[in-house]
């Protein structure tokens, strides 16, 4: 990140919960296809101080098509102009023409490319761009786990599908890698920056995977589970079973996949398994891992005020995954949520609620998406009572002889109400984890977790779930309880949900986004009429718009 006389202007540029801003987003573009424009990607940067946009993510269309739009599109000028609207407002801009201006941008301001995924509407804008890197005073960082770096490397800068510009075997030396480690690194930064890797001056990343359905190639013992062209649409289906939780999905064989029933799976009865059942079980290490494409999500962090936010690549619910990560961001998410931290979710909402779940492809639509917004409500939910119980446990230390013996006693009960009220407070009227359902009732994941400790250890590992029979109690809690303590502190109130990577159907018309957002706000309606609604902000991004945290 370079700095510069980059100054932030006052006009409505509000922070997390009306402070300051610390981060600011700017959309190059909102599309997840078919057409090559106009392709989801973003420009994240400090927003005190004088710093400048310094990192991308996933800036898959390139940054030279579209920052001529993101500057408001001013005419030529003669001589260095200051702009005065737009997300660039502030910047000074050297040269006369947009083309000139937003080569400048990709030379001087643009030092790190985050990537999610290799797949090509992800990377191709990156790669072509490399042209451009050859006047730079240093290379361009390409960030991203291993396994996309590798990709990277093995199929793009190859000097078969393009040369060779990287500064390993042999390269040019235009760009350099960055390799993130899955969850952060324990060994950097301390309190709660623990983990987080600075990929420039100022910002820090932590990287967990997510899945983005199945590989098309895979072992013939495999029977999919996720979103994928040739299963039967799940939305009529009433399959119910457990399925493996997310924190264990490493270490489960094929044989552990077969103990869990297969929701809305052609052919299965609820209780019969993916694998036969007569074959012995092989050992956890020699059996191959669920065959799913990997993806990314990132947390991004300003080192300064410690402001965060989210940004998903593309990914698929839990709910139909074979291997389901996303409640492993969530419980991070909800911590930050419930301190104050984080105040912006970037994620993918690709189709409307027309797209049934057997062509997806690895994707979410607003059903799915308001689902895993209710698994996070509820986890922040007990966050925040798990850190309002731990200050008046402090204060009832302090105050009283046997204070140590009173806090004990309390928290024993008060763990008990605490849980009958968040299972309470997240009842629905159908398990998702079922499969989509013709009337968009929504429903908490089928699983349950423990509550989150307000000062644990960032890094630290969440412990298992509970067991299938104790979720099943607490559901049936909750389908008795009211939840209006739910409806009168909405969860997720003040966070910006921003929908990103939105196919167009390239039909007559509203436009696709439309009818997501409606989507989303029947559902967020229909949820607040029961008491138990999200209290999110959902934003359709577009090209050109900057959003503040």
């Amino acid at each position: 990140m370079t700095s510069s006389n980059y100054e932030l202007t006052a006009s409505v540029r509000t922070g997390l919960q009306g402070q300051k801003p610390a981060l600011q987003v700017i959309c190059l573009g909102n599309s997840g296809g078919p057409c090559e424009e106009n392709v989801t990607g973003f420009l994240v940067g400090n927003g005190h101080g004088t710093q400048t946009p310094g990192l991308s993510d996933d800036l898959a269309r390139t940054s030279l098509s579209p920052t001529p739009s993101a500057d408001g599109e001013e005419p030529p000028k003669p001589e260095p102009t200051v702009l005065q609207h737009g997300p660039f407002a502030g910047l000074k801009m050297p040269h006369e023409s947009a083309r000139a201006n937003a080569l400048h941008v990709l030379r001087s301001y643009i030092s790190t490319y985050l990537i999610t995924h290799p797949h090509l509407d992800h990377l191709s804008g990156f790669a072509i761009n490399t042209a451009a890197f050859h006047a730079t005073s240093k290379p361009k960082t390409l960030a991203a786990l291993p396994s996309t770096v590798d990709a990277v490397k093995q199929h793009i800068f190859n000097d078969v599908i393009w040369p060779n510009l990287t500064d390993e075997d042999g390269g040019v030396g235009f760009v350099t890698f960055q390799r993130l480690k899955e969850g952060g690194d324990v060994m950097v930064g301390e309190g709660e920056g623990r983990g987080y890797i600075d990929v420039v001056d100022g910002l820090g990343v932590r990287a967990f995977k997510v899945s983005h359905g199945v590989c098309t190639k895979s072992p013939p013992s495999h029977h999919h589970r996720g979103s994928v062209a040739g299963l039967a649409d799940m939305q009529n289906s009433q399959g119910g079973g457990s399925i493996a939780p997310p924190n264990l999905e490493r270490s489960f064989s094929q044989s552990q996949h077969s103990q869990f029933s297969a929701p809305a799976t052609p052919g299965l009865t609820p209780r019969q398994s993916f694998y036969a059942p007569q074959q012995p079980s092989p050992r956890v290490s020699s059996a191959p891992e669920p065959c799913v494409v990997d993806s990314t999500a990132y947390f991004i962090r300003d080192g300064e005020s410690s402001r965060e936010v989210l940004i998903f690549g593309d990914v698929e619910p839990d709910s139909i995954s074979l291997s389901p990560r996303n409640r492993l961001v969530w419980q991070e998410a909800a911590r930050k949520i419930a301190h104050g931290l984080l105040g912006g979710i970037f994620i993918e909402s690709s189709y409307d609620d027309s797209q049934a779940d057997a062509i997806l492809f690895g994707h979410l639509n607003p059903r799915h998406l308001i689902a895993e917004l209710q698994t996070l409500a509820t986890l922040v939910a007990e966050a925040k009572a798990a850190r309002a119980f731990e200050k008046s446990a402090r204060k009832r230390k302090r105050s009283g002889p046997n204070g140590l013996d009173a806090v004990a006693r309390h928290a024993v009960g008060e763990s008990e109400r605490k849980r009958s009220r968040s299972a309470a407070g997240r009842s629905v009227t159908k398990d998702t984890r079922r499969g989509s359902l013709p009337d968009h009732s929504m429903s908490d994941v089928g699983i349950s977790s423990p509550g989150l400790d307000a000062d644990r250890n960032p890094m630290d590992t969440p412990t298992g779930p509970m067991s299938p029979k104790t979720a099943g109690r607490e559901a049936g809690l909750a389908s008795s309880a009211s939840g209006s303590a739910v409806g009168r502190d909405l969860p997720l109130r003040g966070i910006k949900v921003v929908i990103i990577h939105i196919k167009d159907t390239l039909k007559d018309g509203p436009h696709v986004s439309s009818n997501i957002l409606a989507d989303l706000r029947d559902h967020e309606a229909r949820l607040q009429q029961q008491g138990q609604g999200l209290g999110c902000e959902f934003i359709i991004s577009k090209s050109g718009e900057s959003y503040w945290f």
